[in-house]
């Protein structure tokens, strides 16, 4: 009897450690998408998890800890004195008092409903890998145009719009490169769909969105409709991010090349070797970028210190900030590098940007994804085209929409329609959406939202 009590309280005492953690870390009980964001999680996230628990979380373990073992030590101290009733009420007591807390906080955020929530989500995962083997878009390329073409949708990692010098309002030069760039267009008012990778990018990478997130498990990615209007299609990613993870590599299946490489620093490289290759190429590119603990970025990029990296002895919240800018200056670096990669190969070409969610900076565990009440930084981030000369000759209409539309109100939703019209491309009319696309003549009122990280309540943003 005592053993089981003990068990018991053993059990307790591990869930309050998860509960301590994620509410000292992101001030929420815990959920399904954060327990689904650490069970996929790479080895670089995980580390750094395990580095921001074992520096800040630990007093929180130490004293929780500490007061489940003096429980324990009480029970059984009282069994040992043959005090036998007192010890199995008292155990009995404290394990029901404790277990309203840290096994059902509420109705509906218990611990119990939300890995029933998860279980859900990888038995759904695993079942529809395969599931979507027949399915079509039926796209073609409306008049082709002669001569080669590449088109590069490029996914980012955690950027803010309001951090970028590239908006015009922000007072530090993170985009000194980008700024430079002439035919590229940045939107001002563009929001992510989701805050947590493990959602967004299946919402970019195919026509799901927010209230019908499931879909996408029926769906082929875009790179699928590329493909059916005689692209060659690559994906070209960091090997830390989410599309070389056993849960999600289902993302990756419709490519006809896959290149994982160590750095970001590697990808240009990889799309020039592509497209000298192929004569039609469709490419997505996947950055590690601005992940938390904001640690891509070389040492030239160090401009504002002290850095949370590079100077830890000193204790301040402005260390993220500026850890934040400074690897935001490598990032620059980065996607200069592959807009010029493109612009050297003189073909009707086209780079199609955005970031999967943005960030707020915080001496967190994650500045992103595990809270229900986001802040704007976090799903304000930016959308950018870039188009070669080539590309305007041959598309005039779609430069002057893309131009016209810059400062409307578009999100997530737009990114598959409008990667699809960049390309001159059109999909089955029973699939097709109006309005969606920033290279159209006009684009339609769309309500904008954001997936919660439970992967199932949705918040509207307008």
């Amino acid at each position: 009897m005592y053993v089981f009590l003990l068990v018991a309280l053993a059990t307790e005492c591990l869930a309050a450690l998860i509960e301590t953690t994620t509410l000292a870390s992101y001030e929420n009980w815990f959920t399904a998408g954060e327990m689904f964001a650490w069970i996929t999680a790479n080895r670089f996230e995980t580390n750094d998890i395990a580095d921001y628990c074992l520096r800040y979380i630990w007093p929180y373990w130490a004293i929780c800890s500490l007061i489940f073992i003096g429980i324990g030590v009480l029970v059984w101290w009282l069994a040992a004195i043959k005090n036998t009733h007192a010890a199995r009420y008292a155990a009995i007591g404290i394990i029901t008092v404790l277990a309203v807390p840290f096994v059902l906080p509420d109705v509906t955020n218990s611990m119990i409903h939300e890995i029933v929530c998860v279980v859900r989500q990888v038995q759904n995962i695993e079942k529809h890998q395969n599931d979507n083997e027949t399915f079509r878009y039926n796209a073609i390329q409306q008049e082709p145009v002669s001569g080669e073409e590449i088109y590069v949708l490029s996914l980012g990692e955690s950027v803010r719009y309001k951090n970028l010098s590239l908006n015009g309002t922000y007072n530090r030069e993170t985009t000194p490169l980008l700024g430079k760039q002439t035919d590229l267009v940045l939107y001002s008012d563009y929001y992510a769909n989701a805050t947590l990778t493990q959602h967004a990018l299946p919402m970019l990478l195919t026509d799901a969105q927010t209230d019908d997130f499931e879909k996408h498990f029926s769906r082929k990615t875009i790179s699928a409709a590329f493909s059916e209007a005689g692209f060659k299609t690559a994906l070209v990613s960091h090997r830390a991010q989410l599309m070389n993870n056993g849960y999600h590599d289902y993302l990756a299946k419709d490519f006809d090349t896959l290149i994982f490489v160590k750095h970001d620093s590697l990808i240009a490289r990889e799309i020039a070797n592509l497209a000298k290759k192929n004569e039609k190429l469709f490419a997505v590119t996947h950055y590690l970028g601005n992940h938390m603990f904001y640690t891509n970025r070389t040492e030239d990029c160090l401009v504002w210190r002290p850095d949370y990296n590079a100077d830890p002895e000193v204790k301040s919240d402005s260390l993220f900030l500026n850890a934040y800018d400074n690897s935001l200056r490598y990032t620059d670096r980065l996607l200069n590098k592959e807009i010029e990669t493109l612009r050297q190969m003189h073909k009707v070409a086209a780079w199609f940007f955005v970031s999967d969610h943005g960030e707020y900076i915080s001496p967190k565990v994650s500045g992103h994804g595990h809270t229900y009440h986001p802040t704007k930084e976090e799903y304000h981030v930016p959308l950018m085209v870039l188009y070669s000369d080539e590309y305007k000759e041959a598309y005039p209409e779609k430069v002057a929409n893309l131009i016209k539309h810059k400062d409307e109100p578009v999100c997530a939703d737009h990114v598959f329609w409008s990667v699809l019209d960049m390309a001159n491309i059109q999909i089955d009319s029973t699939l097709q959406q109006e309005g969606m696309s920033i290279f159209g003549d006009t684009l339609l009122p769309h309500r904008r939202t954001l997936l919660l990280p439970d992967g199932r309540s949705v918040l509207t943003l307008d």
